[in-house]
């Protein structure tokens, strides 16, 4: 039996180990906020594509984005910062009706099968988001799996709530507690499923079954703010971000 044990505990760790982060997105490569100017269709460097914002007026992707370790999970040891996500009524970009600051991979990775997405976020205690309107805050492009915070567009409901929606039905959710971390995972993939888990507490599987596709590289993490009446008369809003990554095994449950 000792024998037995040792062998299953090796083959554990033997399996984390073989575990790899195969796209890093936890800013330990931004020294400031203008390293995000530096991307361009034309020069894509760096680990995000940075085109997603407010740009009517000539900004630059900088003005949305801010970059420190006040804006990370402090559970976190793996990164030094955060970033804090911005948007206004001048969020406009080119001429839509929504308000957006997104942050997409940068990469040449294969981001699809049985993959672990990670994401830490906090709705901060201040500046942040209308809890009236529905924000669209981690997603893929294809809308399989939504972190959203907010009332649904065309719904009606408890208006402060940050869920998780795939299928069109919501899996998680709660009341947010400002200035609190939440820690998602999002498997997607088979089995498949969402991992939480808040501040520096162990993240658990909360649902398990498909999220309704395999991943990809056009995994937004940012702000979007669908309309609901005048979109332009707003207060500043925000959303901290940090621990983003994608890992092809473990999956990892610190935060």
């Amino acid at each position: 039996m000792k024998f037995a044990g040792l062998a299953l505990a090796l083959s554990s760790a033997t399996s984390l180990a073989s575990a790899a982060v195969i796209w890093d997105g936890r800013f330990n490569d931004y020294t400031t906020a203008t390293d995000f100017d530096k991307w361009s269709w034309s020069n894509q460097v760096g680990t995000y594509q940075t085109y997603i914002y407010g740009n009517l007026k000539g900004q630059k992707a900088s003005s949305w984005y801010t970059l420190g370790s006040q804006y990370k999970n402090p559970a976190t040891t793996t990164a030094t910062k955060g970033v804090k996500v911005k948007i206004t009524g001048d969020s406009v970009w080119n001429g839509g009706t929504m308000l957006r600051s997104e942050l997409i991979p940068q990469t040449t990775a294969n981001m699809s099968g049985h993959l672990y997405y990670h994401v830490s976020l906090s709705i901060p205690t201040t500046g942040y988001p209308d809890p009236n309107y529905e924000h669209q805050i981690v997603f893929w492009e294809g809308h399989y799996a939504d972190i959203k915070y907010g009332q649904l567009s065309g719904q009606n409901g408890v208006a402060d709530t940050l869920r998780v929606i795939t299928g069109g039905k919501t899996i998680w959710s709660v009341t947010p507690v400002k200035g609190t971390w939440y820690n998602f995972i999002l498997e997607t993939g088979s089995p498949g499923g969402l991992w939480v888990s808040t501040g520096s507490n162990q993240l658990t599987k909360v649902y398990t079954g498909s999220l309704g596709g395999n991943g990809g590289q056009d995994w937004h993490v940012g702000a979007l703010r669908l309309p609901n009446g005048n979109t332009n008369v707003i207060t500043e809003e925000n959303i901290y971000y940090s621990g983003v990554y994608v890992e092809n095994s473990g999956p990892t449950t610190t935060p």
